[in-house]
């Protein structure tokens, strides 16, 4: 399994969490911009994730660095986005829990382009799936009109087990990160 210095153990994931809380995973000058490959945007995504509909929670996956792991993607929040509808009447907010789903979908969508890079022939039968959130924390409100820059690193992965933190930002304000799991199967 390949790994990067993020400490993600039972011991290191409330530290982390904290520490990207305060400033972005990499400066906005070294997001990962362009994927490579003959789809691009919304289509892209859809090749990647089996989401659809309003559960389809990326817009476009806007860059990818395969040797960094990190994938960038942003979702713009409209006013009638899912889950907006009655949190909080009159005050909408977007929920936490979608705040995650957003971000996990950027990082099955990374660990994807890495299966098939890895395992090529196989890869097309391979399923992501989030298995498990280590850790959550939400700093910041994500409302009607925001822009939401989903940043994702995978820390660790193999062909079958992997691990990511993830941050949505608006504005370039840390509003969410998250850190969690995934398996192939």
């Amino acid at each position: 399994m390949r790994e990067t210095a993020i400490d993600l153990s039972d011991a290191g994931i409330s530290k982390t969490l904290r520490r990207l809380r305060r400033r972005p995973l990499v400066e906005p000058e070294r997001w990962p911009l362009g994927v490579g490959g003959a789809l691009e945007g919304r289509a892209l995504v859809e090749d990647l994730l089996p989401q659809r509909g309003p559960m389809l929670l990326v817009d476009a996956l806007v860059g990818v660095d395969r040797s960094e792991r990190l994938a960038l993607g942003r979702r713009t929040i409209t006013a009638d986005h899912v889950g907006l509808e009655g949190h909080f009447p009159n005050d909408p907010v977007l929920p936490g829990v979608l705040l995650i789903e957003m971000m996990g979908q950027v990082g099955l969508c990374l660990y994807t382009l890495l299966l098939r890079e890895e395992v090529p022939e196989e890869a097309a039968a391979l399923q992501v799936r989030a298995t498990k959130i280590l850790g959550a924390h939400f700093v910041g409100e994500v409302r009607p009109g925001d822009t939401v820059e989903l940043l994702v690193q995978a820390t660790s992965f193999d062909t079958m087990l992997g691990e990511c933190v993830a941050q949505a930002l608006v504005d370039g304000e840390v509003v969410g990160v998250m850190a969690g799991e995934v398996t192939v199967f």
